[in-house]
């Protein structure tokens, strides 16, 4: 048996299998937890979501109105106590005062009602365990009753009633809308549009009676031709659509409106509601409550610009909204199989050198029958990572309940990035021979002479667990920009080469050179820092945690994590400066040590 042979054992390549495989099934429960966070907004959230679209236009008046009309259904509600009850309460509580000073204080009011929105989301999700049990003709029929209610209101000129019956309707609309959705993409796609319509109509000044009733009739036409089965189920065909062309048509309903071609302006953006649903699922998925604000405000939008005379300031104020919180939009985040085999390659390299380094001291110094206790703390350590895969996996889950998926991720990439920079610095300094061996031998040594076979244990327990806390971070902070086959495709090559290279250095005694492989290693780690830097920052901005300030000039890579923003490339800019020094510095206390 050769020096290599003893070193590395085919239990390192069992390990890294198993170690794999524990974190693919780790980010396939992640991906399941954020596709179950994407649920549709229930019941209360129309009244939060209208307030929170009136208090970002500093309308505090219609605000507080909506927020009045959402304390009374609450308290109608009377929910048993628990946690989630006592946010929203408790969230109630503050916006009713912070409403008071809105005029001196009008960002703090803002987001007392955005938490509000949040809270009441959460309560909502946990009360309607699910809509998806039935069946989408089934919803659709059962919306019928509420719908006719308001159109014979409407015929019989009771207007209040009928505006506040097809609220209800609204409010149930939500609640079955993923199930017709799902069932028939067109059908949901002339039922938004037709409902989007009708909301027009009843919020113009004064209402377009004979224009609502023309649309509820339709609508009516539709989910009773739905329900009775005589839509054949279909798909819309989106083509090429995209956020950006929507956004195109908000920027065009501008221009008309500063040309007071308010006509023009009202067809725009009758055109964005009717494109809306071939693109929404950009929004939705990435966050409910800004796909929630976009649907109130193209019809509020749509309202001021049909009302008698035009409220053209309003519709200018509240279309530039829009286009401002879609910005983060045009451009989908995305992390490819090389992103995912990068990661499970460094970190499996470099624990597979360890481990291989450890046992061959252990040969070296004339201990191999203590290299059992080596193995048996990966083993440990292997355990440990696939458990804590889990914890943090199922935590970053539960914690993400009424946040936007992006907002996670982008916290989650900020971690990645800071546990990167420490790696790459400690890769760096290990790239000299001398300096990687004073790293094994002090390792090593310190437990040899203690006497201590526990030691043993804990050092190569460490080491793995080290490495499968680290890849199970970054895997979580990918998982939601990254196609699951591309996911699958990049852990699975990554493992066919690790078991080659075990392979490889097992049956061809082929040692793995230190200096070459630490450079390399470097190279990369310092890649996806700069990579998830900038991916991070852009989940953020579209979670609306961070502000977007955009420009023609900054180009767009995302396999590079660039994006258009000065947020994003200043921020890069300024970490490339930061590694750049990093690496001087190393480099200079390298050779003061020579």
């Amino acid at each position: 048996m050769s020096k290599v042979q003893e070193f590395v054992s085919p239990k390192v390549v069992l390990l890294f299998v198993a170690v794999s495989l524990l974190l693919l099934l780790s980010v396939g429960g992640r991906s399941l937890a954020v596709a179950a966070e994407e649920s549709a907004i229930k019941d209360l959230l129309p009244l939060t979501g209208g307030a929170l679209v009136h208090a970002g236009q500093k309308d505090w008046k219609q605000a507080a109105g909506e927020l009045g009309e959402f304390e009374t259904k609450w308290k109608a509600l009377n929910p048993p106590d628990s946690e989630l009850v006592r946010n929203v309460t408790e969230a109630l509580a503050v916006v009713k005062q912070a409403i008071g000073e809105a005029e001196g204080k009008p960002e703090l009011a803002y987001q007392a009602f955005s938490k509000l929105t949040k809270a009441t989301e959460a309560y909502v999700a946990s009360q309607e365990k699910s809509v998806s049990k039935g069946d989408g003709k089934s919803a659709a029929k059962s919306l019928l009753p509420i719908l006719q209610q308001s159109l014979d209101a409407l015929q019989h000129n009771q207007l209040q009633k009928a505006q506040s019956d097809y609220k209800r309707f609204n409010s149930q609309w939500l609640k079955a809308e993923n199930l017709i959705r799902n069932d028939n993409a067109a059908v949901y796609s002339d039922i938004e549009t037709q409902s989007s319509m009708t909301r027009i109509s009843l919020q113009a000044e004064p209402p377009r009676l004979e224009a609502a009733v023309a649309s509820i009739t339709e609508l009516a036409r539709t989910l009773e031709d739905y329900s009775n089965g005589k839509v054949v189920p279909t798909r819309v065909d989106t083509g090429s659509r995209s956020v950006a062309d929507a956004q195109q048509l908000l920027n065009q309903a501008q221009e008309a409106i500063h040309g007071a071609q308010y006509a023009a302006a009202g067809e725009k953006m009758q055109a964005f509601i009717r494109l809306w649903p071939s693109v929404e699922g950009a929004v939705l998925t990435r966050s409910p409550e800004m796909y929630t604000r976009i649907e109130n405000q193209m019809t509020e939008a749509s309202g001021y610009l049909l009302s008698v005379p035009p409220k053209a300031d309003q519709a200018a104020s509240v279309i530039a909204s829009m286009v401002k919180e879609l910005e983060p939009y045009l451009v989908a985040s995305a992390y490819t199989a090389w992103d995912a085999a990068l990661i499970l390659l460094r970190e499996g390299v470099e624990t597979l050198l360890v481990l291989a380094a450890l046992v061959a001291f252990l040969n070296r110094s004339g201990n191999p029958d203590k290299t059992k206790w080596v193995w048996g703390g990966a083993a440990t350590g292997l355990i440990l990572s696939g458990i804590l895969a889990v914890v943090l996996t199922y935590a970053l889950a539960s914690v993400s309940a009424g946040t936007t998926r992006e907002m996670i991720e982008g916290y989650t990439g900020l971690l990645s990035v800071l546990m990167m920079l420490t790696v790459g610095a400690w890769l760096h300094g290990k790239s000299k021979v001398q300096a990687w061996n004073q790293y094994i031998h002090q390792r090593m040594g310190l437990a040899l002479a203690s006497g201590s076979l526990w030691s043993l244990f804990l050092v190569a327990g460490l080491a793995i667990l080290r490495e499968g806390a680290e890849t199970t971070i970054f895997y979580i902070g990918i998982a939601p920009s990254i196609e699951p086959l591309q996911l699958i495709t990049g852990i699975g090559g990554a493992l066919v080469v690790l078991i080659v290279l075990g392979f490889i250095m097992i049956k061809g005694s082929v040692k793995l050179p230190i200096r070459p492989f630490f450079l390399v290693a470097t190279l990369l780690i310092y890649y996806l820092v700069f990579k998830f830097l900038g991916q991070s920052i852009h989940s953020l901005q579209v979670a609306g945690q961070l502000s977007a300030h955009s420009s023609p000039v900054l180009p767009t890579w995302t396999w590079l994590g660039l994006y258009p923003t000065w947020e994003t490339t200043l921020t890069q800019l300024f970490i490339l400066l930061a590694i750049a020094l990093q690496m001087i510095r190393t480099e200079i206390k390298k050779k003061s040590t020579v």
